[in-house]
């Protein structure tokens, strides 16, 4: 009998620490250095976007929501005086559409969005994947500049502020810079 305790209160024991083992821990946000998790986006026109498509241009990311879309909005104008004409360069809007109550279609916000077109190509993030992926912050825009190659080279939850934004243009001049030299 005293065998047999023994081997329920094992298994019990080995029961919970397997249970602590498998628990899921919180994937750690991409950083400086790492490959930049892909994804795949409509924009209001419902044409898609592609990260890995994306590769041989600098890639400057804006994840937000509509909570936060003035401040998404001032990174986006800043961005815009400086490299609208640039070619090897290009930046998204991506928002964090799980806010929006399920009943307002789709179709809608779309509408809004061609009526009122954000400065920099907007896409819709409906589920939050993206978001998710790259751990965002519901109160301050999350900011990822991506190389030509893929590889994050700037990260920032940030406000707009012209010294952090002095900060991205000096990456992103850098990046050009390089790729200017093959």
């Amino acid at each position: 009998m005293k065998l047999y305790i023994a081997a329920v209160i094992s298994i019990a024991f080995f029961g919970v620490f397997v249970g602590f083992a498998d628990e899921k821990t919180e994937p750690t946000p991409p950083k400086v250095g790492d490959t930049a998790p892909d994804w795949t986006l409509q924009d209001p026109e419902e044409k898609e976007y592609n990260l890995k498509k994306l590769r041989g241009k600098v890639v400057f990311l804006i994840l937000g929501n509509r909570k936060i879309r003035k401040e998404d909005d001032k990174w986006a104008e800043a961005f815009q005086k400086d490299y609208r004409e640039n070619v090897q360069v290009t930046a998204f809007i991506i928002a964090d559409m799980r806010s929006v109550p399920g009943f307002i279609p789709k179709r809608f916000i779309r509408g809004q969005l061609k009526k009122n077109p954000p400065p920099v190509k907007f896409l819709m993030d409906w589920k939050g994947e993206v978001h998710k992926q790259y751990q965002t912050e519901k109160e301050k825009p999350t900011l990822y500049l991506i190389s030509q190659k893929g590889t994050i080279v700037f990260h920032r939850k940030s406000d707009f502020k012209p010294e952090t934004y002095a900060e991205l243009k000096k990456e992103i001049d850098k990046l050009l810079e390089t790729s200017d030299k093959k």
